[in-house]
């Protein structure tokens, strides 16, 4: 088994802590709101997001490929939100997204999350002691 690189465990538990800040953020937001139904289904959708960003780091802990480009898009995709907000998010998001994106795809990463084969068995001759099969039985005539 590969040895996971510091940096995806650093990154990874980024991930799981602003996912859970970040879904705890907009729970509370969503009790001491009265919503309207575009209201809470922005909530709703902001706190499946956040809970995506805890999915991305915990299954990159445990080396799934899949989570590393949850973890990707999931920044992309605030990169996209930034340039609707505010320049300074903007330039923020879009470098995070560059070292992320080094990061999570370096040559010591790539080993983390390629899975490693199952060896497949090699079967074995018999030894000289091996009973052989039965002949099988003559035909009914």
């Amino acid at each position: 088994m590969n040895k996971r690189p510091p940096t995806i465990t650093a990154l990874s538990w980024l991930y799981v802590i602003v996912g859970l800040v970040s879904t705890g953020y907009h729970i509370s937001q969503f009790k001491t709101l009265s919503p309207t139904l575009l209201g809470a289904a922005e909530t709703l959708l902001m706190i499946v997001i956040g809970l995506a960003a805890v999915a991305a780091g915990y299954y990159m802990l445990r080396g799934q490929n899949w989570a590393r480009w949850l973890a990707f898009c999931w920044t992309l995709f605030h990169v996209i939100l930034s340039a609707f907000q505010s320049p300074w998010g903007l330039i923020f998001h879009s470098v995070f997204v560059v070292l992320l994106a080094l990061l999570l795809f370096s040559k010591e990463a790539k080993k983390w999350f390629t899975p490693t084969p199952a060896p497949v068995p090699v079967p074995q001759a018999p030894g000289p002691d091996a009973t052989r099969p039965a002949d099988p039985p003559p035909p009914i005539q």
